[in-house]
């Protein structure tokens, strides 16, 4: 076998290392602010009132804020929140939201003391972070049950 045969068997080898995708973190919010860019939404990165990171996003029509959690002095954090709250002044009856609650899993809905509902879910990512298409898995999966909750709630 020639040598520039032998160095490209050895490359087709180690290729599938070269082109694996970096995982996506919560350790800081560049990572998931460039996954929801490179999908085309918009992205206001903020910090929260404890000085976390907070990203407002835009994504195919919904808006939402991922809160970071498990931070330490406001960075590394190990996992993010998927949030959305909705001004229904106490219409939304109290029995309405423990059904979703007992009918959908991975999210939980809540009615708060003002009379609003919020919707919440939340992703641990730990220190090696999570595949893009993972995330994408479940940023699909939150926008559906984030659908399915404001239909609910006539929102």
């Amino acid at each position: 076998m020639k040598l520039t045969n032998l160095f490209a068997v050895a490359a087709l080898a180690i290729s599938p290392l070269a082109v694996q995708a970096e995982n996506l973190t919560a350790r800081q919010s560049s990572s998931i602010e460039g996954f929801f860019l490179d999908e085309g939404s918009s992205v206001e990165v903020l910090v929260d009132n404890v000085g976390d990171p907070q990203l407002n996003v835009e994504h195919y029509g919904s808006e939402f804020t991922i809160f970071y959690y498990g931070c330490e002095d406001n960075t590394n954090c190990d996992s993010i929140q998927f949030y959305s709250g909705y001004a229904t002044d106490g219409s939304v009856r109290l029995k309405t939201v423990n059904n979703f609650n007992a009918e959908k899993r991975w999210v939980r809905a809540y009615v708060a003391e003002d009379g609003s509902t919020k919707l919440e879910m939340d992703v641990y990512m730990g220190d090696g972070g999570i595949s893009a298409d993972d995330f994408a898995t479940a940023v699909g999966l939150w926008s559906r049950l984030m659908g399915d909750f404001e239909e609910l709630i006539d929102y």
